[in-house]
């Protein structure tokens, strides 16, 4: 008998929900055959959202690599990508923070409408994680903030850098473990200029041009974009700069 081929897609349930912060929420998804899921190669996921709450989640067909072959598209749901914050996969477990932006999205209506018992689909993993590094410079708004404090975790205990988070106001800070030569700052949004995150990388970006430095940047597109010029000058193979989301668009 020949065995089914893995294609990367599990159903997960929810099994709890907090609110770590005033515009933040988690969700504690359960599901079979997480392993391959346990790494810090590959940050993020494709998860599958039901389009309205009980029904059942898209189940696209899917490659061994977790990526749709087709047919994703017109089906009734949507997907979205977002990063897995923590993982217990011997306990079968994983948590996402999805941002609860204003602005109507599948990713923050699926959070916002969660119960215990709500499904949705997910695949992957995908995504690039922070390779060895001399020093790190992460960066991003409340969307990369899940990212930004798995990758800081993850740390050795003598790693060294800078990690700049931009929020909306000061109650959305929320803390996270990080190595003591990881210096981070947190820019309130509502204080600062249209880009704030990019006004403060601005002095900083010049100094990590070293071949075993290491730039993570993720956030809104149009910010990110103003950054192109300094980032042009550093090594590109030692730099990832990932827009999230756009601002003339619904959020996620």
């Amino acid at each position: 008998m020949t065995d089914t081929p893995d294609d990367g897609y599990r159903l997960l349930r929810v099994t709890a929900i907090t609110d770590p912060g005033p515009h933040l929420r988690r969700l504690r998804l359960e599901g079979p055959d997480l392993a391959r899921f346990a790494t810090d190669d590959d940050l993020h996921v494709r998860l599958w959202l039901p389009a309205e709450a009980g029904a059942p989640p898209p189940r696209p067909k899917l490659g061994p690599d977790g990526r749709p072959l087709g047919g994703a598209r017109g089906m009734a749901g949507a997907m979205r990508y977002y990063t897995i914050r923590r993982i217990d996969a011997a306990a079968g477990w994983l948590e996402v923070d999805f941002v609860l932006h204003d602005a109507a999205g599948p990713g923050a209506d699926f959070a916002r409408r969660a119960v215990p018992g709500a499904t949705c689909g997910m695949s992957g993993p995908c995504g690039r994680g922070v390779p060895p590094a001399r020093r790190l410079l992460l960066a991003g708004d409340e969307t990369a903030l899940p990212a930004i404090a798995r990758i800081a975790e993850g740390l050795a205990p003598d790693a060294t850098g800078f990690a700049l988070i931009e929020v909306e106001g000061p109650e959305d800070i929320l803390p996270f473990d990080h190595p003591p030569g990881l210096a981070v700052s947190w820019i309130v949004r509502r204080d600062g200029g249209r880009h704030p995150l990019a006004a403060a990388l601005g002095p900083l970006l010049p100094g990590f041009d070293r071949a075993d430095d290491f730039v993570w940047i993720a956030g809104e597109f149009d910010q990110l974009q103003t950054l192109k010029p300094l980032l042009a000058t550093l090594p590109r193979a030692r730099q990832l700069c990932v827009p999230y989301w756009r601002r003339s668009e619904t959020r996620s």
